[in-house]
Parts: structure tokens; sequence; C-alpha cells
């Protein structure tokens, strides 16, 4: 598919995973238009700027506490973050997550019948709502945001940091025709993410993080994404396979899961270094 092409199909690892225990620090405002979750560990003063990562989440949307939780270790590293509703009230519904479990255990103590009656309902259900936020209405909704952020006097660096479904707006941000390019870019277990996608990444600092067993993203279709991104970016590129991790595993993973909860933990430190070295650079 290429970068201009709608997304109108689905795979169920797309929409399963796990519901995280915690309570959210941060709070819902509107702000550059949209509905928010911001999530602040401190407020800059007397004209300080602060540098912002913008969270751009997976078909649950910014109501889902997992996300919220997510935002919220970003947001102790001393970061603004912010969580816009981009789907605007219309995020996949959360009561889907405990169809399918994503750990390999569950995996493999599924029934192929099963599996293949949840891919068929998946595909029927969420084709529509791929639909409704397919490229041509969801990229000038978050390229606006975007820009606003850039205007607001108080901020810094802007970094994006993408789960599934908003991984692939993160790399496009970064994209050297983007008219409101980052300053780096995450992908975490990016959907529907093509070569031409980043053909047109020149000079932003990229992190991409998969598992090696998503059903979304193949090995080799990195590998060819890794063909083109390396030799422009060098050392500015970051890439980490996690052995036997599924598709969503840094936001939907088993946190009773002892190895889940560690990839979780290791993918959102990779990343957060990953960003903080480069917006000191």
């Amino acid at each position: 598919m290429s970068s201009t092409e709608e997304q109108t199909s689905v795979s169920s690892c797309c929409i399963t995973g796990h519901i995280h225990q915690g309570t959210p620090e941060g709070s819902f405002r509107d702000l550059y238009g949209l509905r928010t979750y911001v999530s602040n560990s401190r407020s800059p003063s007397g004209g300080e700027k602060q540098d912002v990562c913008l969270l751009l989440s997976d078909v649950f949307g910014a109501d889902f506490v997992n996300t919220q939780l997510v935002a919220d270790e970003w947001a102790r590293r001393g970061w603004k973050v912010i969580l816009p509703d981009v789907f605007q009230g219309d995020p996949i519904d959360v009561s889907n997550i405990q169809a399918i479990m994503p750990n390999l255990r569950h995996k493999a103590e599924t029934p192929l019948l099963q599996k293949t009656g949840e891919t068929v309902q998946a595909g029927g259900v969420y084709a529509p709502w791929l639909y409704r936020h397919r490229e041509t209405v969801s990229r000038p909704m978050i390229e606006k945001y975007v820009q606003d952020l850039r205007n607001d006097p108080s901020t810094g660096k802007v970094a994006a940091i993408g789960y599934c479904w908003g991984a692939r707006y993160c790399m496009l941000l970064a994209q050297e025709t983007s008219p409101v390019k980052v300053d780096v870019a995450i992908a975490n277990h990016p959907s529907f993410l093509t070569q031409g996608d980043v053909e047109l990444i020149t000079s932003i600092p990229c992190g991409i993080f998969k598992g090696d067993v998503d059903d979304i993203m193949s090995d080799s279709q990195l590998d060819a994404i890794e063909e083109i991104l390396r030799p422009k970016l060098g050392d500015k590129l970051f890439i980490k396979r996690y052995h036997n991790a599924v598709h969503g595993f840094a936001v939907r993973g088993d946190m009773e899961d002892g190895t889940e909860k560690e990839q979780k933990e290791d993918v959102n430190k990779v990343s957060m270094d990953f960003v903080a070295k480069h917006f000191a650079a």
C-alpha cells in the first residue's frame, strides 16, 4: 500500500490486548482544537520553553487507560506530554480488547476455527471505522494540531511517539516534505507503514520498535524500511526487535506476564532515552 492509499482493512491483532491497572495522573483539556489528555510533571515559567512529546494512540484512542498511563511515564522525564483525541470521540470500543489474548500462550491455545471467526468479525467491525479515519481525514487534522503546537510560544522541541495506528502518522511527520516536521519520531509496532512512507525521511531521527511475531509488520518489511532509512539517517535511526513480542506489546501487553511486562518497560525506556538524546542535540 502506498502512502496515499486508504486504510480500510485490519487484522484482528490490532484490536487485542490487556487493560492495565493504574490511575492516570493527567487530565483532559481543549488544546489546539482537540480534546487532549495532558500529563505534565512541571510547568514552564518566565517564558521558558518546554519540550513536548506528542503521543498518537492506537485504535482505542486517547481515553484508553493504558495509553494514558504510558503518557504519564513519559511525563516523568520532565516533558510535557499530550495525547489528542484524533478520533473525536469515535475510538474502537475498549470492550473488544478481551476478545483475543495477544500473548503467544493464548495464541497457541486458540483453535483455528475461533481464530478465523475472530478475524472475520474484526474485518466486519473495523473496516468501516478505518474508513471513517482514513488518511485523507486524519492526516490534515494531525498536521493542523502539530502546526498549532509549534506556534505555541511555550513549545520547545517536539517528538512524536506513535502506537500501531498512530505510529505511521509519526513517521509521516518526519518526512522532509511535511509542513510540520517534528524533531524526533518514534514508531511502536506500526500499522500500515510502507516503504513509500519512509522514502521522504532524510534527516529526522527515527526509532522503530516491533516484535518478531507481529502479524501486521513482518521482519522482511522492516528490513526493507531499514534499507531505505539507514543510508540517510545513520545512527539517527534506531531499530529494535523484541523476541516473541506481538503487535501492540508496547501499550497492550499482559503485565502479569513477566516477559511482556519487561518488554513494555524496555521499549519505553529505550524510546525515552532516544528522544532525550536528540532533544539535547
